[in-house]
Formats: C-alpha cells, structure tokens, sequence
C-alpha cells in the first residue's frame, strides 16, 4: 500500500474516513469533561509566581492528546483519577465556605469577561483544533471520528460547540439596523472568504474530502457565517427586549424538524444526482436551521448566566435545569429520530447541549466559588492566547493540518510517532496564538 501514488492515497484516506458509527452520547461528554477537569486542576495548582504555558501544557494539553490517542480505552479510570485529586484538594477548603451565603448573593461578576465562557470557547477552539489533524493518524479511535449519517462522536461536536459558543457572546446591544450590519458584517466576510480559501484550495491541492459532510462546495465556515447572520437577524426582529431567545430557538428546531420530517432527510441521504448548487450541497443547506436553533438557545443561556439580578441560586437552578431536561430530550429524542451531524436535528441539538450546559454549570460553580474565596478563576493563558485570536488560530491549525497531510502519508504513520507529531503540532499553533496576543495582532 506504501507504493500507491497521490491519487490512490486520495481514495484510500477518503474511503478510511466513511461509515463509521461513532460511540454514545454518554462517552462523548466524557471525552470533553476529561479536558474540562484537566482545565479545573490547571486553575487549582496554579503557583503563586504567576501562569506557566509549559505547566499549563502538561496538566491540559498533553493528557488531551493521550487520553484521545494511545490511553483511549483508559479514558473512565482517567476521569476517575481527576476527580479524586481534585476533590481531595477542595476537601479541605469546602470547611472554610458557607455556600448558602455565596449563591443568596445577586449574580455579578467581578469583569466585564465571564471567565466561564472564556474557558469554554477556549476549551473549544484547543479541542478542536486537536481532532481536525488526529483524525488522519490510526492511533486517533475511529469511534472518536465523524458519524456518517446518524450517531455520536466527539468530532461530531465541534461545529456544534462553535455555534454554540457564538451564542454565548451574542451582543444584546445590537437594536438597530446599522448596528445590525456594523457588527455582522465583518465576521460574515471573513467566514465566506475563508470557506471560499477552503474550498479553492481543496480543489486547487486535490486533498481528500468527504462530499456527504457538507457537500460539493460547503464547509464549516459558510455554516458558520450563516448560522451567525440569520439567527442575529432574527433576534433583531422578534427579540428586541423581550428576551424571546428560547421561545425562538424552539419555534426553529421545530419548524427544522417537521421539514425533515416532510422529506428534506429522506432527500438529504439520498442518491440524488449533485446537478446544481442546492442538490450539490445539499447536507450543509438542509443543516442550517438546526444550527440558528441551535444559536438562538445558547443566546438564552448566555442571558441566564449573565442575568445581574438573579441571585446566584437562582442562575445555578436554572443551568442545572437546563441540563437535566437536556439529557432527558437527548434520551427521549434519539429514541423517535436518532442523532445526525448531517442534518442537525433536535437529536443532535439537544446532545450538544446535554455537552454544554453541564460544562458550563461546573465552570460557574467554580468561578463563583473561587471569587467569594477571593480568588478570581485563573483563565489559563494558552486558553486566554487562544480565546484573543480564536480564527487566527484556527486557521492556523487549518494551514498546519493541511501541510502535514501534504508532505506525510499519515495513515502509515506509527502510532507513537504520531502522538510526537501531534505535540510538536499543538505547540506550534499554541505559540502562534501566544506570539499574536503579545503583538495585539487580532482578526
């Protein structure tokens, strides 16, 4: 097989990419939760002589790559381990904390930043950016890859992660048109012309790509333009101060479900012939509703968590809620439609949430805890690099996966060698995202 040329290793890498089932709902929110609690224990064994990136990398980073890479099948005993550390740390310090005093107190941040999205959306872009180069390594599990119609995986949530963290910096100032354009246009741009880059360069490169992910011509990124544009201008038009995001993002999972209901799924796996733009791409059009669904609701929750007048108990019941009912429509849902990254049915939509909103209690928890100790949550500064920079750096790793792919036959790649090649990766794009924040260079 070492002797195929560009072209039959085109097909093969394709061909290794399809079919492939994923693993369950429950062991994809651990793959997350894993790195979540590595983050939680960063903050926890913070020094007092200031951050560490190389610190920082062992304790969040490096297990990221092995727990996903060579300790895969030992992911339970890992999660396990985290959580005995770090509950024997705060062992001692839950003696020295009156929660009910904490949470009576009004909901108010001590920065203008919730350093809980900024972990998430950190969180986010590292993981991320990981998978889109492991995935083309066999040491990465094929059960952590994308699902080809239905299913769950851990690859399967990261557009859906990246939408949903768009929600979670919604600006609610934009009330007016110009306001509207102001503040949309720039991103949308910037999306288009790099789904635009993405698509010519594909072509241009003859890398491989898999058709039945988006389509002939879509991508990520014109998803993400249009998840942004179309959810913004609906809160323009039907939210104003009524905070109507939840009641919306419902009425559009609904109005999506009952046209894959009416045929738009049945014609979305079909044989169809690709003889125009729409049939072309049909899997990215047909999935776009999901996503503003999926938007308009992290929009809700983003108010609930920075809602200054709730007392805190209040703010906690309600993500705690949120995450209850979550897991119970994932359950109930997947029973009557199952889950589809291709489509982004309410199956799927109620998954990533079932992801975020436990994600996203834990971190509040955290961050309140640490402030009434006097202690501000410690944004670990790879996950601040990061967070300064999020399309940069993403585009980076873009550019990176895509040369190594180009110079290095990495199906045939030794599963040891690829876990080096994965480290010297993730530490070249993190020290681009560190070099670009100390310039002040931002997209």
């Amino acid at each position: 097989m070492k002797t195929m040329d560009d072209n039959e290793y085109k097909v093969y890498h394709e061909s290794f990419m399809q079919n492939n089932s994923g693993s369950s709902s429950g062991h994809t929110f651990l793959c997350i939760v894993f790195t979540v609690l590595c983050t939680i224990s960063s903050a926890a064994f913070r020094r007092n002589t200031g951050p560490s990136i190389i610190l920082e990398y062992i304790i969040i980073v490096f297990p990221l790559i092995l727990v996903h890479t060579l300790l895969a099948e030992q992911i339970f005993y890992l999660i396990a381990f985290l959580i005995t550390i770090i509950f024997a740390k705060c062992w001692r310090l839950h003696f020295k904390i009156d929660f009910r005093e904490i949470f009576q107190t009004n909901n108010v941040f001590k920065t203008k930043t919730v350093l809980t999205i900024s972990c998430l959306r950190g969180l986010t872009y590292l993981i991320t950016a990981f998978c889109i180069l492991a995935v083309d390594f066999r040491v990465f599990p094929r059960y952590l890859s994308k699902t080809e119609n239905y299913g769950y995986s851990l690859m399967d949530t990261g557009v859906g992660l990246f939408v949903l963290m768009s929600g979670l910096v919604h600006k609610d100032s934009i009330n007016s048109v110009n306001h509207f354009f102001r503040s949309n246009l720039k991103l949308f741009v910037i999306l288009v012309t790099l789904g635009i880059a993405r698509f010519v360069s594909i072509k241009y490169l003859n890398y491989q790509e898999h058709v039945t992910e988006y389509g002939v011509h879509w991508n990520f990124f014109f998803t993400l333009a249009v998840a942004k544009v179309l959810s913004s201008s609906l809160l323009l038009i039907f939210d104003q101060a009524k905070q109507l995001s939840l009641k919306l993002g419902l009425c559009v999972l609904i109005v999506h479900e009952f046209m894959l209901d009416l045929g738009l799924e049945d014609w979305v796996f079909s044989n169809a012939p690709r003889d125009n733009f729409v049939t072309a791409n049909r899997e990215g059009l047909s999935s776009c509703l999901g996503y503003v669904a999926m938007y308009l609701l992290a929009v809700h929750f983003k108010r609930v968590l920075c809602n200054h007048s709730l007392p805190r108990s209040k703010v906690l019941f309600q993500l705690l809620y949120g995450s209850l009912l979550s897991w119970l429509f994932t359950i109930v849902v997947n029973l009557i439609r199952p889950a589809s990254r291709t489509l982004a049915n309410a199956g799927y939509c109620c998954h990533l949430l079932a992801i975020l909103l436990p994600v996203l209690t834990l971190f509040y928890f955290v961050e309140v805890t640490s402030q009434a100790m006097g202690k501000s949550l410690h944004l670990p500064t790879i996950l601040s690099a990061i967070n300064s920079n999020g399309l940069l750096y993403f585009l980076s790793a873009n550019l990176m996966t895509g040369a190594i792919n180009l110079s290095v036959r990495t199906l045939f790649v030794s599963d040891y060698i690829a876990v080096v090649v994965l480290n010297v990766y993730m530490i070249a794009t993190i020290f681009i995202a560190v070099c670009l924040e100390k310039k002040g260079i931002k997209l």
